[in-house]
């Protein structure tokens, strides 16, 4: 696995009052599509937190069935992880070391929102699911910086995400 570190904001390990642990899915199929989600006014891939004592590979089947609704089985390890060493995390002042596990599905399976289960945030802020051709995605998320429809962080991770994937995997599905 590749691993990657953002530290923009130059802390120290000891200086972080909190950790994250999320994983996330680039949902690929056999079409030479993505799957992306939309959720409080920013693109990303679908994906959440590890709960405590739950293991990532379980969390990543988990949030996989409650954000598009379908099981999957994970056959591969994570393909890469990024460290965010955050001063500010998502505006709490809060000094948090977010680790992201990345990891590669494949299925035909389609999105089945009547198995899916969205927490308060992602209701009210209209989670949606759509697919995007993989081959146009980098273009896709720069029209969306240059339009101000994503997150800039997130943004960047997506974008580094997607350049990491086309270096592992030779930009193949």
């Amino acid at each position: 696995m590749k691993e990657f570190v953002i530290n923009d904001d130059n802390l120290t390990y000891e200086e972080i009052e909190m950790k994250v642990v999320r994983v996330k899915a680039l949902i690929l199929n056999s079409r030479g599509s993505i799957l992306l989600a939309f959720n409080n006014n920013t693109y990303q891939f679908p994906g959440g937190h590890v709960d405590e004592n739950e293991e990532i590979d379980e969390c990543m089947k988990r949030e996989i069935k409650e954000e598009v609704g379908i099981d999957v089985e994970i056959n591969e390890d994570p393909f890469l992880s990024i460290e965010t060493y955050d001063n500010n995390y998502f505006g709490t002042g809060k000094k948090v070391l977010n680790t992201i596990y990345y990891y590669r599905i494949f299925t035909d399976l389609e999105p089945d929102f009547s198995k899916t289960k969205y927490d308060q945030l992602e209701m009210k802020t209209d989670f949606d699911l759509f697919y995007v051709d993989f081959s146009n995605l980098e273009s896709f998320l720069v029209s969306k910086i240059d339009s101000n429809q994503i997150d800039p962080k997130i943004a960047r991770e997506m974008l580094h995400v997607v350049k990491e994937y086309n270096k592992i995997y030779g930009g193949n599905i």
